[in-house]
């Protein structure tokens, strides 16, 4: 069934950027020359394009480090009178290095860097920052940490912060985009809502952090269960949402294979998880919803998958 499942979906939704966890994700390294060096060699080294910076290791004391920047020597070989290179070109790059760079070590936070790369003047705010290691150094530029950090907001406002999943807001616009999609074709979306049976007496039952332990682990199992071009979020606080797109079909089919992918999600977080008490772990309420062909509408969908989901919910209380 998984297979059939899989063959069936579509991927739609847009691809994840990688997420940075510290600065050692975004550093490159950087070549480090002694600070003896005669700044018409350093120049050279600058015309490869690749080189955004270097590091210096102080010749007399090789414990102290600085920083040239491609910025940095262009401003001083131009000099305020046009004579920089003239006067700069034999001697050594230490008189051009900045001695005081940002130097984090590389497990380091983006947002940490951030705020330091900030808080410098204005004049080296913008920086390449070091990053030291016992093999070798490294640099990150303070244009990649700031894309970071904002790449990193954005995943919070968009994410749960418990589950790691898409929230509420975020599902509903991939939803929309794939109704989008596929509106005037004969594709179909797919909408299986889910919710936990009786989330309120474990909570009172085990306490809130059993909660939130059930939760979190029933996320990681519907994401890992899903089918290729399947996404899933965390629509309500203990319900959730999985969203599919399927190939031209029938009625018929597509009424099949809608029911086909929710009886595979909740087939998979059916066995409690090793390590969880089975008198813990729930079971799920779930009902699914799918496109006429031709006509997508994300509202639509949700109603019928909720009207549907009562439905299921009541029958369960009379079972």
């Amino acid at each position: 069934m998984h297979d059939e499942i899989a063959r069936l979906a579509r991927h739609v939704a847009p691809r994840r950027t990688t997420r940075v966890a510290s600065v050692a994700d975004l550093a490159q390294p950087v070549l480090v020359v002694g600070s003896t060096l005669p700044v018409g060699q350093l120049e050279v080294i600058f015309r490869r394009p690749e080189v955004g910076s270097v590091a210096v290791q102080d010749d007399a004391a090789p414990a102290r480090t600085g920083i040239v920047t491609r910025a940095g020597l262009t401003a001083a070989l131009t000099g305020r009178l046009g004579y920089g290179r003239a006067v700069l070109e034999r001697r050594p790059t230490g008189a051009v290095a900045d001695w005081s760079p940002l130097v984090v070590g590389p497990g380091t936070a983006v947002a940490d860097v951030a705020t330091r790369a900030m808080a410098r003047t204005a004049d080296r705010r913008y920086d390449d920052v070091l990053v030291s290691s016992p093999s070798a150094w490294g640099a990150a530029s303070t244009a990649d940490v700031m894309r970071a950090v904002v790449a990193e907001l954005a995943e919070r406002s968009t994410r749960d912060p418990l589950t790691r999943l898409p929230g509420r807001s975020a599902t509903w616009y991939a939803l929309r985009h794939r109704c989008d999609l596929v509106r005037g074709g004969a594709t179909r979306v797919v909408l299986v809502l889910l919710d936990v049976r009786d989330m309120a007496r474990l909570n009172a039952g085990h306490g809130q952090d059993a909660g939130d332990e059930v939760l979190a682990e029933l996320a990681a199992r519907i994401g890992a269960a899903l089918p290729a071009g399947c996404a899933a979020g965390r629509v309500e606080g203990d319900g959730f949402a999985v969203l599919a797109t399927l190939p031209a079909m029938d009625d018929i089919q597509a009424a099949a294979s809608a029911d086909a992918l929710r009886q595979h999600v909740l087939a998979h977080v059916a066995a409690p998880s090793a390590g969880f008490d089975p008198r813990v772990w729930p079971a799920l309420h779930a009902a699914s919803a799918w496109s006429v062909a031709g006509a997508a509408d994300a509202d639509e969908l949700v109603d019928q998958a909720e009207r549907r989901l009562r439905r299921e919910r009541r029958g369960a209380a009379l079972v």
